[in-house]
């Protein structure tokens, strides 16, 4: 790099996630060996949704021929782009005379993120991504460019959705598999604890299945998460399943109840709220599919809240959210974690250079509710 030894971007705190409406802070750290002639040293702040696929598609025919042909579907949104002039400051103008001398440097920067942002997401068709990109120009010469992204997570209160806590519940009909042609029915019913969820909460439920069949068969419950693309008025779908559990060797002619769990892990909240681009969802299957809610802050119930209050804590999960910081209390807060749906990515765009340095390499951070008091699995049993 020259005289350029060091140029990064660092975040406080120092695990890049914030809160939509929040402020972010940071420093842009700068090393010179010796003296850089420059205009000046900003950051440019981006947040945007990005989506892109290919399909083949006819598009008519020729010559008695059918013509088919590779179409890109492409559409972006953006939510916020800011600018900040880091030295000199504002009020000095950006002068090809300027230079810094031999040293190490350190720029604070701030901005205020809107109170109305998606999550942070990284699909295969596309994405929304908040990023960070400091510039020193130099006259005549090529910018050097440092990049950095960050994670950014909304408000979503699961106790704002009516019915959130009661339960999903389904009896009838299932369809389960067994090692040869069935010679009968299975007959079901499922419950869940409820239908509203944060990451690091358990999905618990109780599931009996009548085995009316002449063979052994089993039976799976699978947690989904569906996306849809938009772009140009076409749609593209991508499924991912999130956690499975299967229940084997159901006996014949038995009544077969099964009571198991599966933890939510570090997920984006449903339906990314703020952004017209890509939707997802969560579905619970069994047979029967049915949508539950996945969002950022956990269900609160009575008991939970004088659970706080007796022991005099008040450790509120929305601290620093704007206009929620008193409203939910719980028993500590979220750790923030990697979705391990969401394979790293690299940040660079087309209008990044070979002068452009950074951490390029990015996965989202999501909100995960640890629960320690989590008792053992319950057995299931047949009668």
């Amino acid at each position: 790099m020259g005289k350029l030894q060091l140029f990064e971007i660092s975040f406080d705190p120092s695990q890049p996630v914030f809160i939509a409406g929040s402020v972010v802070r940071g420093t842009v750290k700068l090393e010179l060996k010796d003296t850089l002639k420059m205009r000046g040293v900003r950051i440019t702040c981006f947040g945007r949704a990005h989506v892109h696929w290919s399909e083949v598609e006819n598009v008519g025919h020729r010559g008695g021929r059918q013509r088919v042909e590779t179409v890109d579907h492409t559409a972006e949104e953006e939510y916020f782009q800011f600018r900040t002039q880091l030295w000199p400051d504002e009020q000095s103008s950006e002068d090809a005379n300027n230079s810094l001398g031999a040293g190490q440097y350190t720029f604070p920067f701030e901005f205020q993120l809107p109170s109305d942002l998606p999550p942070s997401f990284e699909g295969a068709f596309g994405y929304i991504r908040y990023w960070i990109k400091a510039t020193i120009d130099e006259p005549w010469k090529f910018d050097h460019h440092t990049k950095r992204a960050f994670s950014v997570i909304p408000c979503m209160d699961i106790n704002q959705y009516p019915g959130i806590g009661m339960p999903i519940e389904y009896r009838g009909e299932l369809r389960t598999g067994c090692c040869c042609v069935p010679s009968g029915r299975y007959k079901g019913s499922l419950s869940t604890t409820r239908k509203g969820f944060v990451p690091g909460s358990e999905i618990g439920f109780n599931s009996e299945i009548e085995n009316l069949t002449g063979s052994t068969c089993w039976a799976e419950i699978t947690l989904k998460m569906h996306i849809t693309y938009q772009a140009e008025g076409k749609f593209k779908q991508e499924k991912k399943v999130i956690s499975s559990l299967c229940k084997e060797q159901i006996p014949r002619g038995k009544n077969y109840v099964w009571k198991d769990r599966i933890q939510v892990p570090p997920l984006p909240p449903s339906h990314l709220k703020g952004c017209k681009l890509i939707d997802c969802k969560y579905i619970l299957q069994i047979d029967f599919e049915d949508e539950i809610v996945i969002g950022t802050l956990p269900l609160v119930t009575r008991a939970s809240a004088r659970k706080s209050a007796n022991a005099g804590r008040h450790d509120s999960i929305v601290a620093g959210m704007p206009g929620k910081g008193a409203l939910i209390t719980v028993e500590g807060n979220p750790s923030y974690e990697e979705c391990s749906l969401f394979s790293k990515v690299s940040i660079k765009d087309k209008d990044d250079t070979e002068h452009t340095f950074g951490e390029l390499v990015f996965t989202p951070l999501y909100a995960f509710y640890s629960n320690k008091s989590s008792k053992p699995r319950i057995a299931s049993n047949t009668q």
